[in-house]
C-alpha cells in the first residue's frame, strides 16, 4: 500500500501515517533551492498562490518540505518520491535531504521526467528508480526500450494502462509494477490477481481490507 499524496502537507502526513502504509507518496517541486512537498503548481512571480486546473489556493507559510516529511517518517514508513521538476538541481538537493534526514526511511524515486531520474541515480545511487507512466504513448515508449535500459527497478503506471500481459512482461524484464491511483476494491483485487507489486491509493485501509484473505 502506497498512500497517494500522503506526504503533501503535515496534516496529510499525519493521516497517512495513521493507516500504516508501506510508503507515503509525496510530490516534490524545487523552488528557491528547496524541495517543497505539495500537489499543486505555483504561479510564477512573487504571489504565494498555488493552482490546479480547477482551483487556486494560498501557498502554505512556511512551505512543507521533504526534510519535514523524512523526519516524520523515520523508523515508521517509506517515502515514495514523485519528482516534478528541477532537472540539474533536484539531485543534489535530494542527496542532501536524504543524508541529513533520511536515516531509517526507505526512499524510492519516481518521475515522468526520465532524464531527471538518470541524474538522480548519479547523485543518489542507493535509490531505486521507478519510471512513471501516465499516457499510452509513454507506455508504448517504455515497453520499446525497457529491455535496453538497466536503470529502473520498476514502473509506476496509471492502472488503466495495465493488464495481465503487460504486468507479466514487466516482471519478465525484472521490473516491479506499481499501479496508481486505485480506489476501487474490485479493481485492486484484479490487479493483485495479475501480480502487481504495489498499489497507490487514496483509501489505504479500504483497499487493504478488500485485498485481505477471506476469513
Amino acid at each position: 500500500m502506497i498512500a497517494h499524496g500522503g506526504g503533501n502537507g503535515p496534516g496529510l502526513a499525519r493521516e497517512a501515517l495513521a493507516t500504516n502504509p508501506a510508503f507515503i507518496e509525496v510530490d516534490l517541486w524545487v523552488r528557491r533551492g528547496r524541495l517543497e512537498a505539495r500537489h499543486e503548481r505555483r504561479l510564477p512571480g512573487p504571489l504565494p498562490i498555488l493552482y490546479e486546473v480547477w482551483y487556486l489556493a494560498p501557498a502554505p507559510r512556511p512551505p512543507y518540505e521533504l526534510d519535514d516529511l523524512l523526519l516524520a517518517c523515520q523508523g515508521r514508513t517509506g517515502v515514495f518520491l514523485d519528482l516534478k521538476n528541477g532537472l540539474g538541481e533536484t539531485p543534489q538537493l535530494l542527496r542532501h535531504a536524504l543524508l541529513s534526514y533520511g536515516q531509517g526511511v526507505n526512499a524510492v524515486a519516481s518521475s515522468q521526467n526520465w532524464p531527471l531520474l538518470r541524474e538522480v541515480k548519479v547523485a543518489c545511487p542507493q535509490l531505486d528508480l521507478y519510471y512513471s507512466i501516465d499516457t499510452p504513448d509513454q507506455f508504448d515508449l517504455f515497453r520499446s526500450v525497457m529491455l535496453h535500459d538497466s536503470l529502473p527497478s520498476g514502473v509506476s503506471c496509471r492502472h488503466s494502462l495495465l493488464d495481465r500481459n503487460a504486468i507479466a512482461d514487466f516482471h519478465d524484464a525484472g521490473l516491479a509494477v506499481v499501479a496508481w491511483t486505485v480506489d476501487d476494491g474490485d479493481r485492486a483485487r484484479e490487479l493483485a490477481s495479475w501480480g502487481v507489486d504495489a498499489i497507490t491509493t487514496n483509501r489505504v485501509e479500504e483497499i487493504r481490507a478488500a485485498l485481505a484473505p477471506a476469513p
